[in-house]
């Protein structure tokens, strides 16, 4: 599955926008303020990361998957 990475990341700001996913994993539950105030899915406990393999770099990045846009 194609997806594009949410804007609040670095990589995005780069230019390096695009990818396929590899893998879904299940993000640990914590209480930091900071990764619940980043995401739209802040009250979500379950929140589901996206480990997603980028076009321009061929670095891999975990985020969201629930902010990531599907492109195909």
């Amino acid at each position: 599955m194609r997806v594009q990475i949410p804007a609040y990341t670095d990589r995005w700001m780069m230019g390096d926008r695009f990818g396929a996913v590899t893998r879904i994993t299940r993000a640990r539950p914590s209480n930091s303020v900071r990764a619940a105030l980043l995401t739209k899915h802040r009250f979500d406990a379950n929140r589901e990361i996206a480990h997603v393999k980028l076009d321009k770099s061929g670095k891999t990045v975990a985020v969201v998957l629930a902010d990531c846009e599907v492109v195909s």
